[in-house]
C-alpha cells in the first residue's frame, strides 16, 4: 500500500532498558534536565513536527509526549517521571536528535489530549483500506453501476467509519496547519493530497486510488453533491464545529483525465476582520482609501486574483462604515465572515439569484452601503454605476492585473465611460506577500545586484511617503529572511500580508476615462507623474522594514520599473 506523509520523520522505538551507546541503566552524562515541572494545561495544538520527535507508538508505551520545543529545548510530558524504561527511551531520542529535555508531569487525561493531536493519517488510511477490502471487493473502481445492491454497497462504503474517519483527518490537518485551501486530486494510479498554506500548495498525502474515490464521494455526500454525476462540474459545501468554532467548507468538484478533482475552499466564519495598519494598508495608500470609503456615494473597486485577500479588505472596510446609521447590505459568494450589524445575503446562481439580480432587489431595501462581492458581467456592472449615481456607496471587486487596468476593464464590459469616470472614487489593486517567520529572522547581505534593484524601484518615491513605512531612504538598506524553525515548519514564512497600490480618480483622471476608450497609456502616465506608489515598491518597502522578502515581491510582482502598477503576474499569492 503507498501511503506517504509529507515531512514526518518516523523513529524506531529503542530497547528498554538500553542508552544511546548501547549500555544499560541510567547514565550520567544523559541530557535530561533534574528540576521537575507540573504541565496544568496541555497546549491546544503542537506542531506536528514536535509530536514526531516521538513516535505515536513509543510515546503510548512509554506514557510520555513532546508539546513544546524552544531551540534544543524539547518540553516533554510523562505520568511517571520516574519510570526508568521510559526515561532511557527519552534519552536515546535526545541523543539521536541532538536535543536535551525538559521534564513535566501530566495526568493521564492531559496525556491523551497530546496523544489526541498525533498524526493518524497512515491508521486512517489502513483502516479505510482494509473496509474497502472487506465492504467493496467487488466493486471494482468503485464505479457507480445500476443495480441497486451495488448501489446500497457503495453507499455503505463511502459513510464507512474509516473512509469518514479519513475525511475528517484530512480536514482537521489542514484546519490546524492554517491552510486555506484543500486540494484532492488523481494522479496516474494514486490521490494527492494538497494543502495551500500562506499562497503555496505543499503535498500532505498520497492516497492508493481506491481511497481517494472512496474518499471523494464522500466529500460529496458531506456537500449534498451527486455522486453519481462525474461528467461535470459541481459546486456545495458543508460545515464542521472545532473546539466551538463553526468552520464553512466551499467544495468544487471537476472531471479531469485521471477522475475527479475537488477543491474545498477553508472559511472561518468567526474569524473577525482586522484593522487596515494589520493588513499591510500604509502610507498614502491608506489615507487615500480611508478619505473615500467616507464618501456617501460612488465605487470603490478592490482589483486581484482570487486568493489575494480582496474580500477581508472589504470587510475591514465595512468594519469602519458599520454604524447605527446606516444600513449596510452585501452580496456575496459565499458570505465569508459574519458582521453582526450588517445585512448579509448570499447569492444561488442555481435559483436565479445572482450577483445582477441580488442587486436589483437590494436597491428596493433603501440601503446606503452596498458590497457586491465581485463585478463579473455587463449587467452587475452596469447596475453597480448607477446605483452609484443614485446616492449610494458601492464596494466591490473585479479580476484584473493592476489597479489601471479595471478601467478598461469595465468599459471591455460596456460601462459608458462617461459613467464610469462619474462614478468611480479609487481602484486598488492587492496581493499577499508571506511575512518574515518572527521567530527566526536574521539580518542577510543581499547580491549587489539586488541592492541596486531595489534602490532603482524606489528612487522615485518620496522621502517623506518611506518614513510611513518607518523606512529612511536615505540609508543603505538592509535585508532579513527567515532561516527556517520549528514554529514555521522550516520555511523561514508564517503568515501573509498585503501589499497595495491605490489610484484615486480625481478630475484629471475622470477627464482621460470621458475622453477616449484606449485611455489606460495615458492614465499610467498621469500615475508616473503625481508618483503613484505601485503595488511593487509597496512591496518592496516592507522588505526594508523587514516584513517579507525580496524574492516574494519578485514572485507576486513584474519587474517592470517603466510602468506605474506593472502587469502582474496573476498569481493566487
Amino acid at each position: 500500500m503507498n501511503i506517504q506523509i509529507q515531512d514526518d520523520q518516523q523513529l524506531n522505538p529503542p530497547p528498554v532498558g538500553v542508552i544511546g551507546d548501547g549500555t544499560s541503566g541510567v547514565a550520567p552524562s544523559a541530557p535530561v534536565s533534574t528540576g521537575l515541572k507540573t504541565l496544568a494545561e496541555v497546549p491546544k495544538k503542537i506542531s506536528k513536527r514536535i509530536l514526531n520527535l516521538i513516535p505515536e507508538d513509543t510515546a503510548k508505551r512509554y506514557q510520555m509526549a513532546p508539546f513544546d520545543r524552544e531551540q534544543n529545548m524539547l518540553r516533554v510530558a510523562m505520568v511517571d517521571p520516574h519510570n526508568i524504561e521510559a526515561l532511557n527511551a527519552l534519552r536515546f531520542i535526545a541523543e539521536r536528535e541532538g536535543v536535551q529535555t525538559d521534564l513535566y508531569v501530566v495526568s493521564a487525561t492531559g496525556l491523551q489530549d497530546i496523544f489526541a493531536q498525533y498524526s493518524t493519517a497512515e491508521k486512517a488510511v489502513e483502516e479505510a483500506m482494509k473496509s474497502l477490502q472487506n465492504d467493496g471487493q467487488d466493486i471494482p473502481g468503485f464505479e457507480i453501476r445500476d443495480e441497486a445492491a451495488d448501489e446500497e454497497k457503495v453507499q455503505r462504503v463511502i459513510q464507512d467509519a474509516p473512509i469518514a474517519k479519513l475525511v475528517e483527518v484530512v480536514v482537521k490537518h489542514a484546519v490546524d496547519g492554517r491552510a486555506s485551501d484543500i486540494h484532492i486530486e488523481p494522479v496516474e494510479k494514486e490521490y494527492r493530497v494538497r494543502f495551500r498554506v500562506d499562497g503555496i500548495l505543499h503535498s500532505s498525502l498520497v492516497l492508493p486510488r481506491e481511497v481517494g474515490k472512496a474518499v471523494v464521494s464522500r466529500i460529496k455526500i458531506l456537500s449534498n453533491l451527486k455522486i453519481d454525476e462525474k461528467r461535470k462540474p459541481q459546486d456545495g459545501r458543508f460545515q464542521i464545529i472545532d473546539s466551538g468554532n463553526a468552520i464553512d467548507f466551499r467544495v468544487s468538484t471537476l472531471p479531469v483525465v485521471d477522475g475527479e478533482k475537488v477543491v474545498m475552499r477553508i472559511l472561518d466564519k468567526e474569524s473577525k476582520p482586522i484593522d487596515f495598519e494589520s493588513l499591510g494598508l500604509w502610507g498614502r495608500n491608506l489615507e487615500i482609501l480611508q478619505a473615500h470609503i467616507k464618501d456617501p456615494y460612488g465605487i470603490i473597486l478592490i482589483s486581484g486574483p482570487t486568493g489575494s485577500g480582496k474580500s477581508t479588505t472589504l470587510y475591514a472596510f465595512l468594519s469602519v462604515l458599520n454604524q447605527e446609521e446606516r444600513n449596510i447590505i452585501t452580496l456575496e459568494d459565499p458570505v465569508e465572515y459574519f458582521i453582526e450589524g450588517v445585512n448579509q445575503s448570499q447569492i444561488k446562481p442555481e435559483i436565479g439569484y445572482s450577483f445582477a439580480s441580488g442587486l436589483r432587489s437590494i436597491l428596493r431595501q433603501d440601503p446606503n452601503v452596498i458590497m457586491v462581492g465581485e463585478i463579473r458581467d455587463t449587467e452587475t456592472a452596469e447596475l453597480a454605476v448607477h446605483a452609484s449615481l443614485t446616492g449610494h456607496l458601492i464596494l466591490s471587486t473585479v479580476h484584473t492585473n493592476d489597479s489601471i487596468g479595471s478601467i478598461p476593464r469595465l468599459v471591455d464590459m460596456g460601462v459608458e465611460p462617461f459613467l464610469l469616470a462619474s462614478s468611480l472614487r479609487v481602484v486598488a489593486a492587492q496581493r499577499l506577500a508571506r511575512r518574515i517567520c518572527e521567530q527566526c529572522k536574521v539580518k542577510v547581505e543581499m547580491p549587489h545586484s539586488i541592492v541596486e534593484m531595489v534602490k532603482a524601484e524606489l528612487a522615485n518615491v518620496p522621502v517623506e511617503e518611506a518614513a510611513k513605512y518607518k523606512v529612511d531612504l536615505t540609508k543603505e538598506p538592509e535585508f532579513v529572511e527567515g532561516k527556517g524553525c520549528e514554529i514555521c515548519g522550516g520555511s523561514g514564512y508564517r503568515g501573509r500580508l498585503a501589499i497595495y497600490e491605490a489610484l484615486e480618480i480625481d478630475r484629471r483622471i475622470q477627464e482621460l476615462i470621458s475622453e477616449k476608450k484606449d485611455c489606460e497609456p495615458d492614465i499610467r502616465k498621469e500615475a508616473e507623474r503625481r508618483k503613484m506608489i505601485t503595488i511593487r515598491q509597496d512591496g518592496l518597502l516592507k522588505v526594508l522594514r523587514g516584513m517579507t522578502t525580496v524574492a516574494e515581491i519578485e514572485r507576486l510582482t513584474e519587474n517592470k520599473k517603466a510602468t506605474i502598477g506593472g502587469d502582474m503576474d496573476d498569481d493566487r499569492g
